[in-house]
């Protein structure tokens, strides 16, 4: 079997819920017209590189409940390897109460959970040492997970294993600093171009990309939401306009286009279709309510590029570089957090 994409950390329940409009006031009573429980966080970029063919692994905890059974569902319905996975009674699964309007702008409701699990296990080290890529987001619960997704990627790139950063905005109620350590430890680095500045100190996003690639990143990829995104390498850079549908939910999009870049980056498509391939999978899931499970198909991903006039062979693998889906693996189930 080929080496999976490991992403670690931030596996969380999503409660989706679709609303008419904001505000709601205390006292306030509006009809919920969408209702969700399953995958969320960096599920849904785990979703989405499995559907685009990839091998996919997990690297988490979750609590041994109804939240953290539905993730784990949910990530084994796609194939998604589980087996390292620790799943404890002593741990309470995170959740994100997702609540969207009818513009499709999403606002959060968090509930931190109990994580105990900060620092690799040997059988961890040996998966990341052994990975085609690993990919984690900026979201920690814990000053705990922090450390752990750090240790991962020095890991990574000691082993030379690519390793893909998505910082997202953080948790707010942690210091951030470490999202720059981590782009410096990474092969690809996605944010937005308020996040990019923010790594940089850098006044626009192309600045900011360049800032970026001359330490050791080798790619950045700016998302500009509708605009499309922007990419830059050491030696060039792409603008990928986005392409216009209509949007009922926002909500993992990004997301869902950090594995679009993944499965890209790793069979060799060159920057221009790198870009393409990451809008049209953005575009895709802006017209469906959820996350997790309601990433976009490969055959929706398709549609949008056949929609635009865009060539639908940039789906396919390259079967030199490429991971292909996996076999379904148990999990480990222990009242510890020792591997």
């Amino acid at each position: 079997m080929p080496a999976p994409v490991i992403v670690i950390a931030d596996l969380i329940a999503d409660l989706s819920m679709h609303i008419p409009a904001f505000p709601v006031q205390a006292t306030d009573l509006q009809r919920v017209t969408y209702l969700q429980l399953g995958p969320g966080g960096s599920c849904n970029t785990a979703i989405m590189a499995a559907r685009l063919g990839l091998n996919v692994m997990c690297l988490g905890e979750l609590g041994y409940d109804a939240f953290g059974e539905a993730v784990l569902e949910g990530l084994q319905s796609e194939g998604i390897d589980c087996g390292h996975i620790v799943v404890s009674p002593a741990v309470r699964t995170p959740v994100a109460g997702v609540v969207v309007d009818s513009a499709g702008e999403p606002a959060y409701l968090g509930y931190q959970g109990e994580l105990r699990v900060n620092a690799l296990s040997e059988s961890w080290r040996q998966e990341i040492r052994n990975a085609c890529a690993i990919f984690a987001d900026g979201w920690a619960e814990t000053e705990g997970v922090i450390a752990l997704v750090l240790e991962a990627f020095r890991e990574a790139k000691a082993a030379g294993v690519p390793t893909f950063f998505d910082p997202g905005p953080g948790n707010p109620s942690l210091n951030n600093e470490w999202h720059k350590e981590m782009a410096s430890l990474s092969h690809v680095v996605l944010a937005n171009e308020k996040e990019s500045m923010r790594l940089t100190g850098a006044r626009d996003a192309l600045s900011a990309g360049q800032a970026l690639v001359a330490a050791d990143t080798k790619l950045v990829v700016v998302k500009r939401d509708v605009a499309g995104c922007l990419l830059v390498t050491p030696d060039q850079f792409e603008i990928a306009p986005g392409y216009p549908v209509p949007v009922v939910d926002a909500t993992g999009a990004g997301d869902s286009l950090a594995a679009g870049v993944v499965f890209g980056h790793l069979n060799g498509l060159p920057l221009p279709s790198l870009g393409v391939l990451a809008n049209a999978i953005g575009a895709a899931k802006v017209q469906k309510r959820g996350t997790g499970l309601n990433v976009p198909t490969r055959s929706e991903v398709l549609a949008v590029l056949k929609r635009f006039g865009e060539d639908g062979s940039i789906l396919e693998a390259n079967e030199e570089v490429a991971c292909s889906k996996p076999e379904r693996s148990g999990l480990i189930i222990d009242a510890s957090v020792d591997d």
